[in-house]
């Protein structure tokens, strides 16, 4: 017969570096420290879930994770299922925020099957709320099962005696699924839901306030409401830039940059380009905003060339799934890049291209707006006076 687990073994602090742990509260710190495994594995993922979901906490989140696992496998088989659970958990949120998509589905199906075979609702609420935004836009069906099981867990639940993140995340799951399927009249009752929310004050509700942020951005720009929707971006940026998420940032300025040249404001237009590809994201997947809701992402690009053919792939998915707003964001924000790149006569025929592909679109009112961004573009580079 093995020996069993007593859960009395030396600290993982030795594996941690001190600048690591010198910002935490003294109480996490001994909770790191103990010498019971399961103890110290609790707080360390406690510490996981504490940082927001922009992509700069990814590579601290993740050494973090390191240590979450050396203890859970240290305790083998008596590590506490829960403490499994919430590892799986942790992982798939940690790579959602680096738009690892694949690998975060993987773990958060494993996260989710480990929870419901342990009975752990609260859990269970958790992992499909966390989920539920990266798969809104690209698995409507499973989402929609995900957000009915969500709910239906959420009914099951006594009233919260105070506000969590986990409320946070689950309201962030329904903003990102009314905006999913063109639900604007739930987008703004959700987004109004949300706005009451009393949520804990730290660096995650800095992300939701991020996330929302981006939502109206969403809301506002399927209305056509062009000064609103770029307020709403312009704060959405002070809010990645203030966390050094430059993946986050450059899609944002990507999307000004669009509404800058739609009102015929070209150097605005190329000076958010510009700011953009400055930013140059550390992530190395394309993983379009879930809040936002436009099939854009130029987070790998490295210059305003680079950013054009990102947002040519944007322009043809906008057009695959019939996204007018989204060609539009997108066919704009490709000329205000080609100016940045220095090519405007590119970024004339790439407008009048775009002009003619929109005429197959739904919304008749695309392509003559798309046209007037071109005839603005004449004007500002001297060839049309009239």
């Amino acid at each position: 017969m093995s020996q069993r687990f007593t859960g009395s073994v030396p600290p993982l602090t030795a594996s941690i570096p001190a600048q690591w742990l010198d910002g935490l509260q003294p109480s996490v710190k001994t909770r790191i420290a103990s010498t019971n495994l399961a103890t110290s594995a609790e707080a360390i993922l406690d510490v996981v879930d504490g940082f927001p979901a922009f992509s700069s906490y990814v590579a601290q989140a993740s050494g973090w994770l390191g240590a979450a696992r050396s203890a859970v496998a240290r305790m083998a088989e008596e590590c506490p299922e829960r403490t499994e659970v919430r590892l799986l958990a942790a992982i798939a949120r940690v790579a959602f925020a680096a738009r690892e998509t694949t690998p975060a589905l993987a773990a958060s199906d494993a996260a989710l099957a480990r929870a419901v075979e342990v009975g752990d609702a609260e859990l269970q609420i958790s992992i499909l709320a966390q989920r539920i935004p990266y798969l809104a836009h690209n698995a409507p069906v499973p989402t929609s099962r995900d957000v009915r099981a969500m709910d239906a867990l959420l009914a099951q639940q006594p009233p919260p005696l105070a506000l969590t993140h986990r409320d946070g995340d689950v309201a962030l799951a329904r903003i990102a699924w009314a905006g999913a399927t063109g639900d604007q009249t739930r987008l703004r009752h959700e987004l109004a839901a949300f706005g009451r929310l009393r949520l804990p004050e730290d660096d995650r509700l800095a992300f939701c306030a991020f996330a929302s942020t981006l939502a109206v951005a969403q809301l506002h720009l399927r209305a056509r409401q062009r000064a609103q929707a770029a307020q709403a971006l312009i704060h959405a940026a002070n809010l990645a830039d203030a966390h050094d998420a430059t993946s986050e940032l450059a899609n944002v300025q990507a999307t000004i940059a669009a509404l800058a040249a739609q009102v015929g404001d070209f150097h605005s237009a190329v000076a958010h380009a510009r700011s953009a590809v400055a930013a140059q994201g550390a992530c190395r997947h394309v993983q379009p905003d879930p809040w936002l809701g436009l099939p854009i992402d130029i987070c790998l690009a490295r210059d305003p060339g680079e950013a054009v053919q990102q947002l040519a792939e944007s322009v043809l998915r906008a057009q695959d799934v019939g996204d007018a707003v989204g060609f539009l964001i997108a066919a704009t924000a490709m000329a205000a890049f080609y100016l940045a790149d220095q090519r405007a006569m590119e970024a004339l025929d790439g407008l009048n291209e775009a002009a003619e592909v929109a005429k197959a679109l739904d919304d008749p009112s695309i392509a003559p707006a798309i046209r007037q961004v071109a005839e603005s573009l004449l004007r500002h580079l001297g060839i049309l006076t009239a």
